[in-house]
């Protein structure tokens, strides 16, 4: 007998509508962007990028010993043939020679320096590229530094890295440092500087006070004056050894 067609499927018929396969929406596929672009580095300035491709042909020429005495300027301590004081002798060595560097350890190998190198600036030097641009370009005309890229540069002797960085200062332009603590070269220079300079300098309120109390008021008040020098760090050259 024929089954009406208002009747019971099948066990057969139930699996089977069951198991059908469901039609899910599948999401959109995105758009391609392509490869992930590293972002791009700042344009250098053209008067540094000048200095260095001059600087870099320069060296090539001359070499490094000739190169540093090429681009070393004048001292900036003036004569000291009538200065009398304890520091004369020392003063007058640094003009002539520059002051020494010494390390109590071996020279870097090229793995350490180019693990140096790999670590790069602090962060604070990607905020200031502008900044640094025209620093280093002030600083290479007075004959305080020198740029130039560190492939030329690999095979120096006794080449130690340390990280640059930049400090802001309220109401004043930014000012360049370099942390030679984070590469340990600090720890590993020798202390050769006169100790008793420092504790002439620690004194020297001391001696400004007992100037003033001692002054003659016949002369009228004392007035002082402060001078803040600019680069003076960078006003003692490097001896070239």
């Amino acid at each position: 007998p024929t089954r009406p067609a208002d009747a019971t499927p099948s066990p057969v018929q139930r699996a089977t509508k069951r198991d059908a396969p469901i039609d899910v929406p599948q999401p959109a596929k995105r758009p391609s962007l392509g490869p992930v672009k590293p972002a791009a580095e700042p344009a250098m300035s053209p008067e540094l990028g000048e200095c260095i491709a001059r600087d870099s042909r320069l060296l090539k020429q001359l070499g490094w010993r000739d190169f540093v005495k090429r681009k070393r300027p004048r001292s900036d301590i003036a004569t000291l043939e009538n200065v009398d004081h304890p520091a004369r002798d020392l003063l007058k060595f640094y003009k002539t020679r520059g002051a020494p560097v010494k390390f109590k350890t071996p020279p870097w190998g090229r793995p350490r320096v180019l693990h140096a190198l790999k670590r790069g600036p602090h962060q604070s030097c990607k905020e200031h590229i502008d900044f640094l641009h025209e620093e280093f370009a002030d600083m290479v005309a007075k004959g305080q530094w020198v740029v130039l890229p560190a492939a030329e540069v690999l095979d120096l002797p006794g080449l130690r890295v340390s990280p640059p960085g930049v400090v802001p200062q309220e109401g004043r332009r930014p000012r360049t440092i370099v942390d030679y603590s984070f590469s340990d070269v600090n720890e590993e220079t020798l202390p050769l500087a006169a100790m008793e300079a420092m504790q002439y300098f620690g004194h020297a309120l001391d001696r400004l006070l007992r100037e003033i109390l001692l002054a003659d008021p016949r002369h009228g008040p004392v007035y002082m004056m402060k001078v803040d020098l600019s680069d003076g760090f960078y006003r003692i050259c490097l001896n070239i050894d």
